[in-house]
């Protein structure tokens, strides 16, 4: 029982901190101005990094440098071994070496001849007898082979005054099967990624829409000395931002704070600032995944089940 509960709070843990991963928004700001880009990845509330040096990543940063700055201890010295005298090492290689060679056993050279001899000689009387028999297998089955080769040769021609040679028939019968069986292929393949595409539209716009953009800033000053060409630019670059805007929140979820851009004649720089906040959710991914699974299920999987199965049903009806 103890360890049944104790399995149970760490479940219980577990799924905590999955739901809490899963409600807290990650995202960062981006800014714009002057010129200058600075950004800020967070956490919920936690800073994680920034365009400063700042946050746990900063922070570990600096952590690692400092460690590599601590000068090291230096190491203890290790104990010099006493060197063994020159004398005391030749006289132990000599007994060595003159106990390997007691250790070495002595032969008799008629004893090691003899063998050798008788075994030569055997050798040479075996050699013409294993000669023999080899000659005579070799006729024997050249003899025994030769009769079988006329048969088959009988039968060959049999079998092709029997076949015509109408292959045709059964040529086109094989690639008139193979055809259908592609184009079947084919089509449910596509059918599978049609119903896929289908089944997936609105979960995938869910996740864009889990992208939300906060606090949009736009400031534009669109500038040039020569006043055809600033006007010209201006049309330019409101078309752009304005089509550009309308896009994105189709998209993704926006909330503007202000989108201003105006020409100023005369002038031969301009100004482009802008900021915003990107935040998002996992929960979002978790939901659209179970939303795609249960779609695909009932509109495309279970009724091409249940169809298959009639057409299985009304062709053994049909037999």
């Amino acid at each position: 029982m103890i360890v049944l509960k104790i399995l149970l709070y760490i479940l219980l843990a577990v799924l905590g901190i999955i739901l809490l991963v899963c409600i807290t928004p990650a995202g960062g700001e981006f800014s714009y101005i002057d010129g200058k880009f600075s950004y800020k990845a967070k956490l919920w509330i936690i800073n994680l990094m920034d365009s400063d040096g700042g946050g746990l990543y900063g922070w570990w940063k600096k952590r690692k440098a400092k460690k590599k700055d601590k000068p090291s201890k230096p190491k203890k010295p290790k104990p010099v071994k006493e060197k063994k005298s020159k004398k005391k090492k030749k006289q132990r290689e000599q007994y060595e070496w003159e106990k390997e060679l007691e250790d070495i056993p002595v032969n008799d050279p008629e004893a090691d001849m003899l063998p050798a001899v008788s075994e030569s000689a055997e050798n040479t009387d075996s050699a013409p007898a294993q000669e023999a028999d080899a000659a005579d297998s070799i006729d024997g089955e050249i003899t025994e082979e030769a009769p079988f080769k006329k048969k088959d040769k009988k039968k060959k021609k049999k079998d092709d005054e029997d076949f015509d040679g109408d292959f045709s028939d059964d040529e086109e019968d094989s690639s008139e099967k193979s055809e259908d069986d592609d184009s079947k292929s084919l089509s449910d393949k596509i059918e599978f990624l049609v119903g896929i595409w289908e089944s997936a539209q609105r979960p995938l716009l869910k996740i864009f829409k889990g992208f939300r953009l906060k606090d949009f800033y736009i400031d534009f000053v669109i500038a040039d000395e020569d006043a055809c060409d600033c006007a010209v630019k201006y049309g330019r670059y409101s078309a752009l931002v304005y089509s550009g805007i309308a896009f994105i929140s189709q998209l993704f979820t926006v909330r503007l704070k202000t989108v201003d851009i105006r020409p100023q004649f005369g002038v031969s720089k301009g100004r482009w600032d802008t900021s915003g906040e990107l935040s998002f959710r996992v929960g979002t991914v978790v939901i659209a995944g179970a939303w795609f699974l249960l779609t695909y299920f009932f509109r495309t999987f279970l009724p091409e089940k249940l169809r298959k199965r009639k057409l299985k049903k009304s062709a053994a009806r049909q037999k």
